[in-house]
């Protein structure tokens, strides 16, 4: 693994603390896990959010460390949380940069809420990743 980039079961872990996160944000509120291949074109239609503050020339030295790592079998889920069928970006905006641009499928763990509430994420919207990063 090459330092710098999320490992898998360090993923896990974040899914569960925003599940929890959300659950607490959101009482009554439960969610489900799915897992999830996504292809090219399903990445596209994600939305993404504000990934917070970061040099765009960081940015890009670390998704040069995500592509480089693809090759070696680096694959780590993003997250997403998914609202009637709206695909929200929650962490992994490098990764899905990355796959996007290169055209890859990427797996992702899809929290799904019980019922329809409006969640505050959906105001740091920016735009789908085929508008923002298309090819």
């Amino acid at each position: 693994m090459v330092v710098g980039l999320v490992p898998s079961e360090e993923q896990e872990r974040i899914f569960k603390k925003l599940m929890d996160y959300y659950r607490a944000l959101y009482p009554g509120l439960e969610f489900s896990k799915k897992e999830k291949k996504m292809t090219h074109k399903e990445l596209g239609e994600v939305y993404c959010t504000y990934a917070g503050e970061e040099a765009e020339a960081t940015a890009k030295e670390k998704m040069r460390m995500i592509s480089s790592a693809i090759g070696e079998g680096y694959s780590t889920p993003i997250i997403i949380l998914e609202k009637n069928g709206k695909m929200i970006l929650l962490d992994g905006h490098r990764r899905i940069r990355v796959a996007y641009a290169e055209g890859l499928e990427w797996p992702a763990l899809v929290m799904v809420p019980s019922k329809n509430v409006k969640f505050g994420i959906e105001d740091m919207i920016m735009g789908k990743v085929k508008d923002l990063y298309g090819k």
